[in-house]
């Protein structure tokens, strides 16, 4: 099959990023590759590979639009023809190892440890980088530093706890099929920032409460109690609320936490009596793009690239030598 013939099978059978990958691929380029979920994953993604690549190589990103259709990709190479180490897949775990503990992938597929990327970067570390390299506040002294540090871990196991019922749901819905657009959860009617903490709004103090006005957030059907419980208790069973939480929940709520904590910084550190000038607009909208960078490398994902793209490129190199 020629290139153009290519071309035109993947318009008419896999996602446009395929399609874009054939336009962009050139055997000579030194250049690695990478289909990712969502229009937000390159500022991670791109920011971690570009640290382990020689400074004459290139990543180049396509994003595919949800995991389906990024492993959907990979089943449409002719992995004769492409190399698995130049090429790599990077999907979010979700609920899918939790619902089906025996799903297995590709050697090029990267699945992130938690449910998605953005969990690796909801950190007490970023946290922590936020408020002094965003938020301004530099004169604390280190165990201020330390403290705010604790105060962003226990904020967040409480959030995290107070959304497992909801999340709980969710497995649910993942496990029957159900139609639900999670991102039109408006957490905000749920939750409320106050005082350097957040805290849950009244009328929302029961877990019922919660999963009801998820269920009208995301338009789909909420399941029996006891059925919602069962699931619950496998959820909390396998660490869920602090591994399996949805990433893009954790990141607003990072977002949030270090607006309001900026806030009142005089509450957590004695130097200030009011909070210092930030340096950026910083919210929800652009927390990936802002936090991504500041995050720590997870193990996991740095053992994937030194197996693969690193691999190929000292391979690759080796042979020009």
């Amino acid at each position: 099959m020629s290139m153009l013939d290519e071309h035109q099978a993947a318009l008419e059978v896999v996602d446009e990023a395929y399609h874009e990958f054939l336009l962009r691929y050139n055997a000579s380029n030194k250049s690695v590759y990478g289909f990712v979920e969502g229009k937000e994953d390159p500022s991670f993604y791109r920011s971690v590979i570009e640290r382990f690549l020689p400074d004459d190589w290139a990543v180049e990103l396509f994003v595919s639009g949800n995991r389906k259709k990024v492993i959907s990709a990979e089943a449409a190479f002719d992995w004769n023809r492409f190399s698995r180490l130049q090429i790599a897949f990077y999907i979010d775990q979700d609920l899918v190892h939790f619902l089906n503990p025996e799903s297995a992938y590709p050697p090029n597929v990267y699945v992130t440890d938690g449910y998605s990327i953005e969990n690796s970067i909801a950190t007490k570390e970023v946290f922590v980088r936020l408020l002094q390299e965003v938020h301004n506040v530099i004169d604390w002294t280190d165990l201020e530093r330390v403290s705010l540090s604790q105060h962003f871990v226990d904020q967040l196991a409480a959030f995290q706890e107070m959304m497992a019922p909801m999340m709980a749901q969710i497995a649910i819905w993942r496990r029957d099929g159900a139609k639900a657009n999670l991102s039109n959860l408006d957490l905000p009617s749920i939750v409320a920032f106050d005082n350097g903490t957040f805290s849950v709004r009244e009328g929302f103090e029961q877990p019922d409460a919660r999963v009801d006005r998820l269920c009208q957030c995301v338009g789909a059907q909420g399941s029996d109690a006891i059925v919602r419980q069962e699931m619950e208790a496998a959820f909390r069973g396998v660490g869920g609320p602090a591994n399996l939480t949805r990433g893009k929940y954790l990141i607003w709520f990072l977002a949030m936490l270090a607006n309001e904590v900026h806030a009142r910084i005089a509450k957590f550190v004695a130097s200030y009596r009011a909070p210092p000038k930030t340096r950026m607009t910083f919210g929800p909208a652009n927390v990936m793009v802002v936090a991504a960078p500041r995050a720590r490398i997870p193990n996991s994902f740095r053992l994937f690239l030194e197996s693969t793209y690193i691999q190929f490129i000292a391979t690759r190199e080796g042979g020009a030598a």
